[in-house]
């Protein structure tokens, strides 16, 4: 485990430097054999897991290499570092935060660093930042579908955390009529579903969650996670033969079968 208490004092003066550095007129640029040895060394220091020498290096990249090929690598790594190896998820987002200034950065790219960067902060609690991040996917162009489900799911997330949960239902709808393709409405569905389950509002859950387990077209696993939970509601309204048939039909796409094979031997009891 790395010291944190440095890493931590000289992360803004570091990411800092980083911006100056790239400012610097009149500096010779480094070789391009010079830089694909040092992002070499970079990713051979991460994958061996000698994650002090890739931070180092790829800190040397950012410094050296402002209009680098692989600075969003770069970020990215540094982050992963910060989060998983430094335990530090708040410096893993200011170091996303501090990618997305750079200037060529896509669409595609700069959602996926939001919705990372919003995970982090929402891990925190600093829910004004993480919303602040998914909104801001939402209102980006030509952005991938599955992370415009990530963001509202995340939205939604920070509604419940705030006990807003007819803002998260909200969410979930919104999420369902923004012309997403059927496997990512799907995974909204299915959050709204269950959170009507936790607010004991089986009623409306029950449509949903037979929709979906009635879409041969979605992920088994999905399937099956809408199916069990439907076999729970279909068991409180004390109808065994409906639950039975519908437990045996879903067996065949659960993950893990002996779980429904003892909803199965209750019912049967």
């Amino acid at each position: 485990m790395f010291v944190k208490n440095a890493f931590q004092s000289g992360l803004l003066l570091w990411v800092g430097l980083v911006f100056l550095a790239a400012l610097q007129p009149g500096c010779s640029a480094p070789q391009p054999e010079a830089e694909d040895r040092l992002l070499e060394s970079a990713r051979e220091a991460f994958v061996g897991s000698r994650f002090l020498a890739a931070e180092t290096a790829y800190e040397a990249y950012l410094q050296h290499y402002p209009t680098g090929g692989a600075r969003l690598e770069a970020w990215l790594r540094l982050a992963d570092i910060s989060a998983d190896i430094r335990e530090s998820p708040g410096q893993a987002a200011t170091l996303l935060e501090a990618a997305l200034l750079e200037t060529d950065i896509s669409p595609a790219a700069a959602a996926r660093l939001r919705n990372r960067a919003a995970s982090w902060r929402f891990s925190r609690k600093e829910y004004a930042k993480a919303e602040q991040h998914g909104q801001a996917v939402l209102d980006l162009p030509e952005v991938p579908p599955d992370l415009i489900a990530d963001s509202f799911l995340l939205l939604a997330r920070l509604d419940i955390a705030r006990h807003d949960e007819s803002r998260a239902l909200a969410r979930y709808a919104a999420c369902r009529d923004s012309r997403l393709p059927g496997s990512e409405a799907a995974r909204c569905t299915l959050a709204q579903a269950e959170l009507l389950l936790r607010l004991e509002r089986p009623t409306e859950a029950e449509p949903l969650l037979q929709t979906l387990f009635d879409a041969a077209q979605l992920a088994p696993a999905l399937r099956a996670q809408a199916g069990f939970s439907l076999g729970q509601i279909i068991e409180a309204q004390n109808d065994k033969i409906r639950a039975k048939a519908l437990y045996e039909s879903l067996r065949p796409l659960h993950p893990n079968p002996a779980v429904v094979d003892k909803r199965l031997e209750y019912l049967h009891n």
